[in-house]
This record gives C-alpha cells, structure tokens and sequence, in this order.
C-alpha cells in the first residue's frame, strides 16, 4: 500500500542515486576475458533461478556467473512504507529511522539491484527473467541457468562467424 510520504520523500531519486553511482562502475569491459564465459542473470523475487550454482560443476569452468535481483528496490520501496503514520512529519521520520537501521546486507542488495537495472538499460532487456551471455545474447523466460547455456551454445554452434 503506497503512502503519501513516499512522494514527500522522494523515495524514487534513491534509485536513480543507486543506478546512477552503480552503473559508473559496472560498465567494464564485456569482452570475453581469457575465454571465459559471462553469464548474467537479470530476474525478480518472484521468479527464483535453478541451477545456479554452475559455476561450481564441471559445466561452469571458465563462468563468470552473476545474479541480479532486479525488483529489490521497489520492494524495499514497500518496506519503507509499511505501516507509517498518517501524519507526514511522523512518517519522514520513521522513514529515516529504518535508513538508519539498513544493515549492509540490505545495502548490498539495493547496489546489486541497481547495477542490475542499470545493465537491464544497457543492454537492452526489456523483459524478465533474462539470461545475458557475453553482454550480447540475451535467452528470454527461463529461470533454470544449466538450460539457458544449453539454449546458448547450441545457437553459438549453429551460428555462422
């Protein structure tokens, strides 16, 4: 349920503070650096990945693998509006006493989310879930990784260079 104190707040320039300091750092270089394979996983709490854990078999050898929940901001967005006062001035501050109380778990996630919608933008994801190879093939609609890197080099193998 929105509250009136997130417009007062301006809980959104958050997230256009976090895409934005976020994404000066995850632009590096996409190149395939030392043949290994970039794999990155753009989804949502409510479409958990499987077989995330390749990179630890024998198949993930030479994966770089990266998971980004991309809808974390706006749920902690809802987080920070659960249960505030009508009142605006008590609200701001029950607002800014649970920022205070972030732990850098949370924190982490909320950068996560960011560099994840910042390279969703870059890329060109429109849709998730979404598995990117190498910052240019994106596999649409599957949760289970293992499978995307099926999808994936059969399409490399069958594709002329």
């Amino acid at each position: 349920m929105n509250h009136p104190i997130a417009k007062t707040c301006n809980i959104q320039i958050i997230a256009v503070t976090v895409l934005f300091v976020t994404s000066l750092s995850c632009f590096g270089d996409t190149s395939n650096k030392a043949n290994t394979l970039l794999i990155e996983v753009f989804t949502s709490s409510e479409s958990p990945i499987k077989n995330s854990n390749i990179q630890r078999s024998s198949m993930g050898a030479g994966m770089e693998f990266t998971r980004y929940e991309i809808d974390r901001i706006s749920r902690f967005q809802g987080e920070l509006s659960e249960g505030l006062p009508k009142d605006a001035a008590q609200a701001k501050q029950l607002v800014l006493a649970r920022f205070q109380l972030m732990d850098a778990a949370v924190s982490q996630q909320l950068e996560n989310s960011g560099k994840g919608l910042a390279k969703a933008l870059h890329y060109g994801v429109d849709r998730y879930p979404a598995i990117v190879f190498d910052g240019r093939a994106v596999v649409y609609g599957l949760t289970d990784v293992e499978e995307a890197i099926k999808r994936y080099t059969q399409w490399r193998e069958s594709s002329p260079r």
